[in-house]
């Protein structure tokens, strides 16, 4: 072989291992990151799991408490139902047309203010 010939080689084989040797450092840092990401990221799946099984937990209680809010929704509606109803029966009865009730005290007290006079009056004499 001719020196031109093995200097040529020679070349390419120092540029093939340096390249090669480039690629060894470039990816050996770059694989120990994805390992310690592949670590982080079986943590993180873990935690979501037990998140995960907390949201379901969660989700049971307040769909328990719903159901409870639905029959106490239910069970004020019945009572506004029943109030509607005794307030329609109260207004369409007598009562609609007693305003005069309002008097009675009206009265009473003016009894009681005539019967004191009488007995102011009883006294005197």
């Amino acid at each position: 072989m001719d020196i031109a010939t093995q200097i040529i080689i020679f070349i390419v084989a120092l540029l093939v291992s340096a390249g090669f040797l480039t690629l060894v450092i470039v990816l050996v840092p770059a694989i120990r990151e994805l390992k310690e990401l592949l670590i982080d990221l079986q943590k993180t799946s873990a935690e979501v799991r037990g998140l995960a099984e907390e949201m379901r937990k969660i989700s049971s209680d307040v769909e328990g408490k719903l159901v409870g809010f639905n029959s106490m929704l239910s069970n004020s509606q019945k009572i506004a139902t029943n109030v509607s109803s005794a307030l329609k029966i109260f207004n369409s009865t007598v009562f609609k047309k007693a305003e005069w009730l309002a008097l009675v005290p009206a009265i009473l007290w003016g009894w009681k203010a005539i019967s004191k006079l009488k007995r102011r009056k009883n006294e005197r004499q």
